[in-house]
């Protein structure tokens, strides 16, 4: 990731904008250091063996991310501007909305290619110094960044097996999806290709033509429903002892669904994630 500028945003709506590639006389904040974007301590974290290898599976997960940006002030004295009339704009994003969150948006030729959302948890003030400038501290619970745009597959040529392929993301990640029952079935199956799947992600339910079934790993925002005549029913509690939340890893991931012939895969999509940059 090759990164042009970082903006801080409160309630959707624009704080700041920061330069990395070179000071910029017409920009008020000048991020004179960074810290906490990248990858940082890696920890791998057992949770699961495969069905048939019994190879151990490994989550490799970040801590929660702390980013500080040291931020020199530049005001626009020929207009009233002042050092304090900028840092009260950047206490004012401090808690501008309900949940509290703001988010980092990180640009590369003029494009958001991530996000990071988190809380101002630390804003330092030297005052008294002869440069004004101020360091914000904001903690990322969920520390990988993510683009702000999801990525859809196109259903019209996933193959058989389905086959997503993410050529960006260096980070694994969850994925969307949304299926419609074409036939009475007794289950739904996500599973590598093959006879012996090492993991599979397995729905015990009797579903019924028409209905439509909803799933998402996403991190923190994981959950599988069915929707019959518009009646929402949730079925975490129909999956099968040891099941794994599908993931999409960078490059080429094959999937089988069993039994692709009661099904149409109206939707696939996800977001892509890095380590850091």
């Amino acid at each position: 990731m090759r990164v042009q500028r970082i903006d801080l945003y409160s309630n959707d709506l624009e704080v700041a904008r920061f330069d990395t590639a070179g000071p910029n006389r017409r920009n008020p904040y000048v991020l004179r250091s960074v810290a906490g974007l990248d990858p940082g301590q890696i920890t791998p974290r057992f949770y699961g063996q495969g069905i048939e290898t019994g190879i151990n599976f490994t989550e490799l997960a970040l801590d929660p991310r702390e980013v500080v940006m040291r931020i020199g002030l530049q005001p626009k004295w020929t207009i009233g501007n002042t050092p304090a009339d900028l840092r009260d704009n950047l206490l004012g994003a401090i808690a501008s909305n309900r949940s509290g969150l703001v988010q980092l948006r990180i640009y590369e030729n003029e494009v958001v290619i991530g996000l990071l959302e988190g809380f101002i948890i630390k804003f330092e003030d030297t005052i008294s110094s002869k440069e004004a400038e101020v360091t914000l501290s904001i903690k990322c619970e969920d520390p990988i960044i993510r683009s702000m745009d999801v990525t859809s597959a196109i259903i019209a040529t996933l193959g058989s097996p389905p086959t997503i392929i993410d050529p960006i993301s260096t980070a694994p990640h969850g994925m969307k999806m949304k299926v419609t029952f074409i036939a009475d079935s007794t289950n739904f199956v996500i599973a590598p290709p093959g006879g012996s799947p090492d993991w599979s992600f397995e729905l015990n339910y009797a579903f019924l033509t028409g209905d439509e079934l909803y799933i998402s790993s996403e991190y923190n925002d994981k959950y599988v429903y069915r929707v019959r005549s518009a009646v929402t029913l949730h079925l975490t509690d129909t999956l099968e002892p040891g099941s794994h939340w599908p993931l999409i890893f960078r490059g080429e991931n094959q999937f089988s669904l069993v039994d692709s012939a009661d099904i149409t895969i109206n939707e696939w999509y996800w977001r892509e994630a890095h380590w850091g940059i």
